[in-house]
């Protein structure tokens, strides 16, 4: 079977949540005996002003397109999303994976792909209409995307239950791709420290600052207590973050951010727990599915987190995950509870990596994908 995704951002040389996904898809369809290559969507990628080619250190061949502009760039990357099509197409068995990307993009992508006779899926990670837009331009196209993709493609891969209840409107095949992790690295034995982490972007401890008023309260209660942002985003949002942690004067806490790989890991699994907040109140964290999860259980350790989205389906509170609800002092008894009770926090984070294997592992998902694109 060959497959090209054409899901990139600047695969393999920028990192993203994406691209992450991209490449634990890739390698699960590759350890399966598929043919596979990643392909930049017609975007391109920022900052590159010629196209290039490669295999990136996992042993994925990939293509690297332009980008320079928006639209303009979409047209002079169709031809060249052309000959990659034309030049990667066997005698038999070709499918594609197309990434959400602007809807022209998409759409004329898509009918590239029917024109070279590959069958057409695609990640459905996110429910466009739900996101907040910055003009009615963009309303427009989230609501163009999300009502009318499914109709260019073979077959569809929400990432969620929500998700797929939306796709039913297609009446396409639909099979559930969850996050993905490996569950095979060596994992750093935890050190017996009170250290909580938090990994995500800086704009969420900004608009919202239920982690900082939780650790707070922990904090009070336990000296000893750490916290550790490891943050993405601007110079601008990480400063405003540094100074708001000055100004409420609560100490242990210590920002992280471009850490590699490696030292990441070594702290979700020195650490006590792990911190993933989701907002009832937000359509976005109702209907999509964080890569974070997957990454956080191959530590051994356990997550903090409430019952949104897709937790419920994976997760049992207290025996693989600690829900909890969606307040500061909710948040601040989960920590303190495994202050408290370390052995229970141990056992926790084993039966988290367990759901991880059982679900969410690149390995067993492949299989699943190569069997649902052969039915298609």
């Amino acid at each position: 079977m060959n497959i090209v995704l054409i899901t990139s951002e600047g695969y393999p040389f920028q990192f993203s949540a994406n691209n992450s996904k991209t490449e634990f898809i890739a390698r699960g369809l590759k350890e399966n005996g598929c043919k596979i290559t990643i392909v930049d969507t017609a975007l391109g990628t920022k900052g590159l002003s010629n196209g290039q080619a490669g295999i990136s250190q996992k042993g994925i061949h990939y293509y690297l397109l332009p980008r320079k502009g928006k639209l303009s760039t979409i047209f002079r990357n169709l031809p060249r999303l052309w000959k990659i099509l034309k030049k990667e197409k066997q005698e038999k068995d070709n499918y594609v994976i197309l990434g959400m990307t602007l809807y022209p993009a998409f759409v004329l992508t898509a009918i590239l792909c029917t024109i070279q006779g590959y069958k057409r899926t695609a990640l459905f990670h996110e429910w466009h209409i739900g996101c907040k837009q910055p003009n009615i331009m963009y309303k427009m196209e989230a609501w163009l995307k999300d009502k009318t993709f499914g109709y260019f493609l073979n077959g569809i891969f929400p990432i969620s239950h929500f998700l797929l209840e939306k796709g039913k409107r297609f009446r396409k095949p639909q099979m559930i791709l969850p996050v993905m992790g490996s569950y095979d690295r060596k994992v750093h034995p935890y050190v017996n420290e009170y250290n909580f982490t938090y990994c995500g972007h800086a704009n969420y401890l900004l608009r919202n600052h239920l982690l900082l008023d939780a650790f707070k309260m922990v904090i009070d209660q336990y000296p000893k207590a750490k916290l550790t942002l490891v943050l993405f985003g601007n110079e601008k949002q990480m400063r405003e973050v540094s100074q708001f942690i000055q100004e409420t004067k609560t100490p242990s806490i210590e920002i992280k951010n471009q850490i590699p790989e490696e030292k990441l890991y070594r702290l979700y699994d020195t650490s006590l727990g792990l911190l993933i907040p989701l907002n009832p109140s937000s359509l976005q964290d109702k209907a999509r599915f964080s890569q974070k999860i997957a990454e956080y259980i191959g530590s051994k350790r356990p997550i903090i987190t409430n019952n949104i989205g897709e937790i419920s389906y994976y997760f049992v509170n207290k025996k693989s995950a600690l829900i909890v609800d969606y307040t500061s002092e909710a948040f601040a008894e989960g920590m303190a509870s495994l202050i408290e009770n370390p052995m229970k926090a141990d056992l926790i984070g084993i039966n988290g990596i367990e759901v991880g294997k059982t679900y969410f592992d690149y390995r067993v998902l492949g299989k699943k994908i190569i069997e649902f694109m052969h039915n298609l």
